[in-house]
């Protein structure tokens, strides 16, 4: 409150809204954290803060209402709002919800209001922003829109910056986000959202805009508080440097008709003298004499002291404060708003710009566009998002179609699903059950939607995977991932969000070049730039892929034990970092319910340590053996295994991926721990694996002279069906037995010669 302008009379309005209590807006936090990355940046927060008040002061009366910062015009800005989801009922918000909102901010910001509320030493500082918010007609490409974008991510859960993805360029678009809550926190209280002030843009532009939790959406003020930021006002104490109701810190927000305040965190003290006693200030503004010409020319001036004493009490029911009764703006802070449209800095002019109202079709009427197809799957038992299923399990089909009123779905089944089309003409149809799916594999679920006005939306097509109605046997079944014909749609992978952390086949395994690969390192991310896009964190995420259906009846009683061998490394040695999780599970009742097996984590996960590039192993040694007990009321003719990785990323708040790739190979069940069928442990100079098999198999041979290895494989007749023969190299060779030359199943003795010594073993095949 330190500035020497005038402070000119603009025209009054107030405005109604709901408290903002409970709300914490982290603003200054993140603009603090923006100063400490860029020390540039608050340099350029000072050039803008000076240009604003040489505008205010600059203009004369007679000129100021023909000015972009003029209260008589009307300043018209495109918005676009960007819904980030994981189909929840707090983040999926409806387009009616979105409509409302604006209404509302344009109530707030446009029209004119009671003012009897505003208690009487701010009655003749109510300012009327004559701001109008329109919903874009007009996306970047175009193409015709709602100005309503909706993505479903893992990263509506508090992922904060990182959730602002799919931004419209922010220089024609008013960017507003909402996710599913704010992650953010801050002393006092939860986050309820955040902005970019316009000086925070070039550094960092795609961040620019708005973000709030979505239960705020129709809260009455904490998008119009927001906004306020997004056009440059301060918290009124923002000069303190400390939060809401800090004792002792009076601040100063940049604009002279908001007294001193420590601000109010929460309840509604009406006349706070505090900060605010004995409160004026002395401005030397210049008069203008004018001739009789139209327009008027300046034939003289002067500069005369004037001192304006304002209010000696907090204005406890702005709506840049936190407290339970905000209402209005001043006429200093719809100046500073209007001046800050009208500046480059952070493209605000660009917003209002004719020319980008006629490229966003701001002006234009909202248009009948035909419906956005979407559903999701759940599983009616456990109510959670699925896209697994047996033979004889529901899985609820949830509409949630947007862009216009629903008359009918129609949804299409493939693969023997029983009804393989279904219309539904109820409006408010929110479901459709089915649970007679009779074949294995994939199942395409396609529904298309008539809407009330804009005729029919194109299929949204997703898939759901059936598993076998015949379950395997586990005893003697081994898993290596490395079907010959390459389809390893039988252990089903989910990649929920579709991005780049996921589970795959990977070319690398224990024993062959076969294995399932979680990838976990993102080559993305740039620390040592400082650079951190809005997709490169992981937290949030989680990739599923499933087993076939075992029957391990077979170990009714003694031990039973799921064995697998793990290979992985992390991107950080710190202990702290390494946050990566594997949740194994298993069903009994064909998926509809999932227990707990066990829950692997740091060393559980990682064996390789540290490594700062995209990890592989190389050899045997770099596989370790896990084994994990299965309970005796588990071993039923039926269970489904499924292994859940969630990404983890590092503990200093930056959300930045810390995880690296992670491999799986050579799942089988057994009374003995994988530790007594280590390879390593035994250390023998000729190994067969796998053994048995019903593939391809390997001979390891080891031999520290690196000779030549020969193989001679002969079935129980002494026949010979192959021979083969290779240099060892390092210590270890891997020989392939190909399956077409051991396709009948039974025993075959397999032969290994390195140099003088001969070494024979079993081999079999089922």
């Amino acid at each position: 409150m330190k500035k020497t302008t005038s402070l000119f009379l603009l025209a009054a309005a107030l405005f109604t809204g709901s408290a903002f209590a409970q709300e914490k807006c982290a603003t200054d936090v993140i603009h603090r954290q923006y100063l400490k990355e860029n020390p540039k940046l608050a340099e350029s927060e000072k050039q803008f803060n000076e240009s604003i008040s040489r505008t205010l002061a600059g203009m004369d009366v007679r000129t100021l209402n023909r000015t972009i910062i003029g209260t008589d015009t009307i300043i018209d800005v495109p918005v676009v709002v960007h819904i980030q989801h994981a189909y929840g009922s707090i983040d999926y918000l409806t387009d009616d919800a979105v409509y409302n909102l604006v209404k509302r901010m344009n109530n707030t910001y446009s029209l004119n209001y009671d003012t009897s509320v505003v208690i009487a030493p701010f009655k003749k500082y109510v300012g009327k922003a004559n701001i109008r918010f329109h919903l874009a007609t007009k996306d970047p490409f175009g193409q015709t829109t709602t100005g309503i974008t909706r993505r479903f991510t893992y990263l509506t859960y508090g992922k904060d910056d990182y959730a602002k993805i799919d931004q419209w360029a922010p220089s024609s678009y008013y960017n507003i986000w909402f996710e599913n809550v704010i992650g953010r926190a801050i002393a006092g209280g939860t986050v309820l959202a955040y902005a970019q002030f316009p000086s925070d843009y070039d550094y960092r532009p795609y961040y620019d805009g708005v973000i709030c939790a979505a239960a705020f959406i129709g809260d009455g003020s904490t998008i119009e508080h927001e906004s306020g930021h997004y056009f440059s006002l301060y918290h009124v104490w923002n000069s303190s440097g400390a939060g809401a109701g800090t004792a002792g810190a009076c601040g100063d927000d940049q604009v002279d008709d908001t007294p001193p305040t420590i601000g109010h965190p929460s309840g509604c003290v009406l006349y706070d003298t505090t900060c605010a006693t004995n409160y004026f200030k002395i401005y030397h503004p210049w008069h203008y004499v004018y001739d009789t010409m139209t327009p008027p020319n300046i034939i003289d001036s002067f500069q005369v002291d004037s001192l304006v004493n304002y209010p000696d009490t907090a204005n406890a029911q702005n709506i840049m404060d936190y407290s339970d009764c905000e209402v209005m703006f001043t006429k200093g802070q719809v100046a500073r708003m209007r001046a800050a449209l009208g500046s480059d800095v952070g493209h605000r002019r660009n917003l209002c710009d004719s020319a980008n109202l006629v490229l966003t079709g701001a002006l234009d009427p909202r248009p009948d566009m035909v419906p956005k197809p979407d559903f999701y799957a759940i599983n009616p038992t456990g109510n959670k998002m699925q896209y697994f299923t047996c033979p004889g399990t529901d899985l609820k089909f949830i509409n949630k179609t947007w862009r216009d009123t629903v008359t009918s779905l129609t949804w299409t089944f493939d693969k023997g699903a029983s009804t393989p089309t279904n219309t539904v003409t109820n409006p408010n149809y929110n479901t459709f059950v089915t649970n007679n799916f009779s074949e294995e594999g994939w199942v395409s679920v396609q529904m298309a939607a008539t809407g009330n006005n804009s005729g029919v939306g194109m299929d949204t097509i997703k898939k759901i995977y059936v598993s076998s109605p015949t379950a395997t046997p586990a005893l003697g079944a081994f898993e290596e991932f490395n079907n010959v014909d390459g389809d390893f749609s039988h252990w089903p992978i989910f990649n929920y969000f579709n991005n780049e952390f996921k589970w795959q086949h990977s070319g690398v395994g224990l024993y062959d070049n076969h294995s399932m690969m979680y990838t976990g390192y993102d080559s993305r991310v740039n620390t040592s730039m400082g650079i951190f896009p809005v997709y490169g964190t992981p937290q949030g995420d989680f990739d599923d892929f499933y087993s076939i259906p075992y029957d391990l009846t077979s170990f009714a009683s003694g031990a039973c034990n799921m064995n697998f061998y793990t290979s992985a490394a992390s991107r950080s040695s710190n202990a702290l970092d390494i946050n990566d999780t594997m949740l194994i599970s298993y069903s009994l009742d064909h998926g509809k319910t999932w227990l707990s097996l066990a829950t692997m984590t740091k060393s559980d996960l990682i064996n390789k340590g540290a490594l700062s590039v995209a990890y592989a192993p190389l050899s045997q040694d770099d596989w370790k053996p896990r084994t994990y007990s299965i309970p005796t009321t588990a071993r039923q003719s039926y269970v489904v295994f499924r292994f859940r990785y969630i990404p983890g990323v590092d503990h200093n708040g930056y959300q930045i991926s810390t995880g690296n790739n992670f491999y799986m190979d050579r799942l089988h069940f057994s009374q003995y721990p994988a530790g007594v069928e280590d390879v390593h442990t035994a250390g023998p100079d000729v190994l067969v694996v796998p053994n048995p098999t019903s593939n391809n198999a390997y001979v390891v041979v080891k031999d520290a002279d690196n000779t030549t290895a020969k193989i001679v494989v002969s079935d129980v007749t002494g026949k010979v069906v192959y021979t083969t023969s290779q240099q060892i190299a390092g210590g270890e060779a891997r020989i392939e037995i190909p399956q077409t030359a051991i396709s009948v199943k039974g025993i075959y003795m397999v032969q290994a010669t390195t140099g003088s010594q001969t070494k024979t073993q079993k081999l079999v095949v089922y």
